[in-house]
């Protein structure tokens, strides 16, 4: 155990639902150090701006004394359905043509800005988007989802291609866990990267996501799994209802099931790398996202306080 260890504490922006600036300053206030951002300004990404705005965004980051985490990316292949996709014949599909230019884009932007990795997810399952999540449950059944050889074999040559074009711009790619996604677990995630065979893959783990698919020992066996992999967390917390039927919600952190002392203390205790991004996904009753990013930073600082 580590009594020098210092957590690295950041912001989803988007969760704010503020404007750039106005998000920043949010950050900067509630005392973090790192921002991950979503939507910049007329509903671009940071990778969607000019070359000149761009360096207007970084400034604006810096002056304030913080750092970018992740641009947009993390939601790059979330809806695309990897049963649509055809083998050998990925880049003709246009949706996943289209999420791989923005990904190339992302991945530029950020070894432009010095950011270490760029950000996208895992693939809907079938007909997860479009037909009123069919396999949901299997995956809760089986904690997590059982992922084909057909399907595996899809996702080997599709995250290929995306390492490639890491290995092009020299930077990691971060691909965050959804529960709507194949790399939903840690179990799946580690299957599928170990199977892909390259070492530019980092996890974005969330701990809720993996909770809700039904891998309630994420915050042990599940750590253990992605420690090797680990580049952030992605914090927020959910109560699961009734798993089989999808019923669950988010509430503030502390407050669900996720086991946040047991996580935070592991990532100490192994002097792990991460980045704690603080997301809020719940509203309270009053409807005030800002209220709720204060309620989430303080409850994860006070749990950090109490290891």
């Amino acid at each position: 155990m580590s009594d020098n260890y210092k957590f690295k504490m950041c912001i989803s922006l988007p969760e704010l639902q503020q404007s750039f600036e106005e998000s920043l300053d949010t950050a900067r206030e509630l005392g973090a150090s790192y921002i991950w951002c979503g939507t910049h300004s007329d509903n671009r990404t940071v990778p969607e701006l000019l070359d000149n705005e761009i360096d207007e965004a970084a400034k604006q980051v810096a002056d304030r004394g913080l750092e970018f985490f992740l641009l947009d990316g993390a939601g790059l292949f979330k809806t695309v359905h990897l049963a649509e996709l055809q083998p050998g014949k990925m880049l003709e599909h246009t949706q996943f043509k289209e999420n791989f230019d923005k990904l190339e884009r992302s991945m530029e932007v950020s070894k432009r800005l010095g950011i270490n990795a760029a950000g996208c997810s895992s693939f809907a399952w079938p007909a997860e988007y479009t037909g009123g999540k069919p396999t949901w449950p299997m995956r809760w059944a089986t904690r997590g989802g059982i992922i084909s050889d057909g399907d595996m074999e899809k996702l080997v040559e599709v995250f290929t291609l995306v390492a490639d074009l890491a290995e092009k711009y020299d930077i990691n790619l971060a691909f965050l866990m959804m529960m709507w996604n194949y790399g939903n677990t840690s179990r799946n995630w580690r299957q599928i990267v170990e199977a892909v065979g390259s070492m530019r893959f980092k996890a974005i783990w969330c701990p809720a996501d993996a909770y809700n698919c039904g891998e309630i020992d994420n915050a042990t066996s599940g750590f253990e799994n992605l420690r090797p992999f680990l580049h952030g967390v992605h914090a927020k917390d959910i109560r699961t209802i009734n798993g089989p039927k999808l019923e669950f919600e988010y509430c503030p952190i502390g407050e669900g099931h996720v086991d946040y002392p047991t996580i935070l203390g592991n990532l100490r205790d192994n002097n792990c790398d991460v980045i704690l991004s603080v997301a809020t996904h719940y509203v309270p009753a009053n409807g005030s996202y800002l209220e709720a990013m204060q309620t989430n930073f303080a409850n994860i600082r006070r749990l950090i306080a109490e290891l």
